[in-house]
């Protein structure tokens, strides 16, 4: 009978540790990884730019870039150096580009950037020799 009564009282110490000790293992930590897809959609300012980095004979150029409906904006005929800024709402891996075309042989290099809220998120700087200049740059929004 003793025993019984001490099989019982082990029992009402065990079970609730066991419950508690199931339910700290399942749920969630502190220190667990972030949704990455927090605080999207969002409102951004983003400015691309190009600019002549060297070369003598770099004229006009066609430009492309996402405008503010996720469509693409094409200005043709554009001089150096170029800026466009623009502010719209950006979903979780959703990107921008930037675009240069130009229909002359040329010698010398091109930058082009991406800027979002003042930063500068992505930058190239193709160089060409004697040949027609294309080239490009996308951002995905990813942090």
């Amino acid at each position: 009978m003793k025993k019984m009564k001490n099989l019982r009282k082990l029992c009402y110490i065990a079970l609730p540790l066991m419950v508690l000790t199931l339910l700290s293992a399942c749920s969630k930590k502190s220190d667990d990884v972030a949704d990455p897809r927090k605080g999207y959609p969002k409102n951004v300012t983003i400015e691309y730019r190009v600019s002549k980095v060297s070369g003598d004979n770099i004229g006009v150029m066609d430009i492309r870039f996402t405008n503010e409906t996720d469509a693409d904006t094409q200005l043709t005929g554009q001089s150096l150096p170029f800026s466009k800024t623009i502010t719209k709402t950006v979903n979780y891996a959703s990107d921008v580009s930037l675009s240069i075309t130009e229909n002359y042989r040329i010698t010398g290099s091109i930058k082009l950037e991406i800027l979002v809220n003042g930063k500068v998120v992505k930058t190239e700087t193709p160089v060409f020799s004697n040949t027609y200049i294309t080239g490009g740059v996308v951002y995905q929004f990813n942090d």
